[in-house]
């Protein structure tokens, strides 16, 4: 009755459309700050100037700056992003569609949506954030919302730039920038190589550091002026090694040195690389009217060896050995997990070899149409997809025995585990329409969706097909009130796909989003501030198991159904700028409250929820309660600086009430800083974690692992 009456209320309060003057292909979103607050919906953006500020290399710290987002950390260093939006579970950012420049960039977004791969921030520019009725274009999986990644966009003019930094942790980053621009034409060569020895400490002494590159080509030829027709293109070569793990420790080693890594964790590592081509034919043929065109393909490889079990039947698991180490029966495996005792054959240990091949590929076309009448003006986008991806998973075991604290392999090679392959087509027709009148706004927005999915058992040679279609449908309003203050409001629906994998449910996942903001801006444009209510009711809210959330091989990609969920909460940022003479102080804070629950009672045998009886009013995992931030800067002439204050309020690691656990709530301290020496030249700063807060960010799937310790960073950035 309530989203029947919302509607009514939008019907008969007229129909709105918004024509902007210059139209932008790449960015979804303008990135002024007028044309984020005078939107229909909330949508936010970290400016270029904010990524040059911080140089991070770890995208978790930054979207922690933004409220409605949560973010689950897992190794530290931001490897492995886990993102969630207004509720939604973070693990592997399944909920949440990635995009580069516009373009889906997980490795396959349909066929296996965990997104293992995630830009290289070194080559970021700024990013986009889309909640709500801002992301229902954005598909296939944008329940919560939709992050796009922009890259760094070629300069107007030719330049050569070259950045050297160095840091904690035997920290080194080496980057190079060459743009070069004549008439009608511009490229642009961006090349970056990071590695570090990591800041945990692996028993028995090896490596837990990381080593990455990335080089990125940009191209971009005019071909007519009077139609305003360009050419643009884009290479991208990217590669990870890490030594990285899912092997955490028990709570009482976690007290005494939480950097610590045990024994059975020292042959884990990580390699991938991925490459990327994107081709995009642009048209102007009027002042009102814009086409473009984009071809992309991107493929990924990447095997993940890492520490799974005990080799014995009836062998414990490793989060149960580490929930109870003191347990007599468990005390035998904690001592092979260490490195202390020697295995003897139920408790040697298996490696899993997680090999999978992807690739992603498809013809997307999009539009925009402004047109005014005296009264009226409409910005209509219609788009469509053509898309295809897919996976080839490869899994291998290989058993291990432990001696003297070193793992040693039993001789006998690698046993296939998993060998199939699942491939997805979809085709994606979008529409928006902004219909504007006085100063109030509607914002109408659909996405459709048809999906075929294959699958093939190489193994048992067992073949499958099915299909699915979604209708995503949104409305927003927004109201102009006086020069100072603004109202909005959204509903739309939200969709999960079922996917190729329905072992367990073919029922896909629902929820009514809405949401309902005030704005305020002064004249001066020196104070702003927005308060936003979000609450997502979900039909059915589903599950997805993989290896990193507790599941094993039998299940992994099964899909679980939990039943009925809400989400509730509220957003606000506040932003403040103080002068005094030169010296400015811009002042920000970001707020989110989340009330995150189960709102039915049913049976779980998902690991992610934990099984058992989940129970009406049970923790959504991994949500937490509240998250603040909160940044000082200062910038005089040259120089400019800021402090961070992030703060994660407690959540849950499971919502099945049985052996469930509570991470602590923790706030973290980050510092930047900048130093323009000369015209050309700036010398640069950070600190991380200054306090040297210890930390706990995840007990899953096995353990407990800490944040980052406190680093430090120097570098220096010169161009010519």
């Amino acid at each position: 009755m309530f989203y029947q009456l919302y509607l009514t209320i939008i019907f008969f309060t007229g129909i709105y459309s918004f024509a902007q003057t210059e139209m932008d292909t790449v960015r979804i979103l303008g990135t002024t700050s007028q044309n984020e607050i005078s939107k229909p919906h909330s949508a936010h953006i970290v400016s270029k100037d904010t990524v040059e500020q911080q140089q991070q290399t770890d995208v978790n710290r930054v979207l922690k700056q933004v409220p409605g987002v949560y973010v689950q950390e897992e190794d530290g260093l931001g490897l492995r992003p886990n993102i969630g939006l207004r509720g939604t579970h973070p693990h592997r950012s399944r909920k949440v569609v990635i995009l580069e420049d516009g373009v889906l960039i997980g490795p396959a977004p349909y066929s296996a949506p965990a997104a293992y791969y995630t830009p290289f921030m070194s080559k970021i520019e700024s990013l986009e954030i889309f909640k709500g009725l801002a992301s229902v274009s954005y598909g296939p999986n944008s329940i919560g919302g939709a992050i796009n990644y922009i890259t760094r966009s070629i300069p107007a003019d030719s330049s050569r730039e070259f950045e050297f930094s160095v840091g904690t942790f035997d920290f080194k980053k080496i980057r190079a920038l060459i743009s070069q621009v004549w008439t009608g034409n511009s490229f642009l060569l961006d090349a970056t190589s990071i590695r570090t020895e990591g800041f945990k400490k692996i028993d028995f002494g090896d490596s837990s550091g990381f080593k990455k590159n990335d080089i990125l080509f940009k191209g971009k030829h005019i071909l007519s002026d009077h139609l305003q027709q360009q050419l643009s293109w884009k290479i991208s070569f990217a590669d990870e090694n890490s030594d990285e793990t899912y092997l955490g420790l028990s709570l009482e080693d976690f007290e005494i040195n939480p950097y610590r890594r045990y024994a059975a964790s020292q042959k884990d590592n990580m390699v991938w690389d991925h490459k990327q081509v994107e081709l995009t034919y642009q048209l102007n043929p009027s002042d009102n009217l814009g086409l473009w065109t984009t071809l992309y393909y991107h493929s990924f490889h990447r095997n993940w060896s890492r520490l799974n079990q005990f080799a014995g039947a009836g062998a414990p698991s490793i989060s149960d050995v580490l929930q109870n180490t003191e347990t007599p029966a468990n005390q035998l495996y904690y001592g092979v997990l260490t490195g202390q005792a020697d295995s003897s054959g139920a408790d040697d240990l298996i490696r899993a070899n997680n090999n999978r091949y992807f690739y992603s590929t498809g013809l997307q076309v999009g539009s925009v149409w402004f047109s005014e009448t005296k009264n009226w003006s409409h910005q209509i986008k219609p788009g469509f997809r053509l898309h295809e991806d897919q996976i080839k998973r490869r899994h291998t075991e290989d058993r291990f025995l432990m001696r003297s604290g070193k793992m040693i392999s039993d001789g006998n090679g690698s046993a296939a585990s998993t060998t199939n392959t699942d491939t997805s087509t979809a085709q994606t027709l979008t529409f928006e329409d902004e219909i504007s009148r006085g100063d109030s706004k509607v914002k109408i927005a659909f996405r459709y969706e048809n999906v075929s999915y294959k699958t093939w058992d190489e193994v048992t040679d067992i073949q499958t097909q099915r299909s699915e279609s979604a209708f995503v449908p949104g409305i927003g309003y927004f109201h102009q009130i006086s020069d100072r203050y603004s109202v909005f409001s959204g509903l739309n629906q939200g969709v999960t796909l079922v996917g190729p994998n329905d072992q367990e449910s073919q029922i896909p996942e629902k929820s009514i989003n809405l949401e309902v903001g005030l704005r305020h801006q002064n004249n001066d444009q020196d104070f702003f501030a927005e308060l936003i209510y979000f609450q997502s009711d979900y039909e059915n809210i589903k599950g997805t198991c993989s290896f990193s959330s507790g599941c094993n091989s039998l299940q992994l990609d099964s899909e679980f159904d939990g039943g009925r969920a809400k989400v509730s909460g509220f957003e606000s940022r506040l932003a403040k700028l103080y002068s005094w003479d030169n010296i400015h102080f811009p002042l920000a804070f970001n707020w989110t409250v989340t009330r995150a629950n189960f709102d039915s009672e049913s049976v779980s045998a998902n690991p992610e929820w934990g099984i058992g009886t989940i129970k009406k009013g049970d923790p959504l995992p991994y949500v937490p309660k509240a998250n603040y931030s909160f940044s000082l800067g200062t910038q005089y002439k040259r120089y400019s600086q800021e402090f961070i204050f992030n703060w994660t309020g407690e959540m849950y690691d499971q919502s099945v009430e049985a052996n469930r656990q509570m991470i602590p709530s923790q706030g973290v301290v980050d510092w930047s800083g900048k130093f323009q020496f000369q015209v050309n030249s700036q010398i640069y700063a950070r600190i991380d974690n200054i306090l040297n807060r210890q930390y706990l960010v995840s007990l899953r799937p096995f353990g407990a692992r800490p944040g980052k310790e406190r680093s430090f960073q120097v570098g220096i950035k010169h161009s010519f």
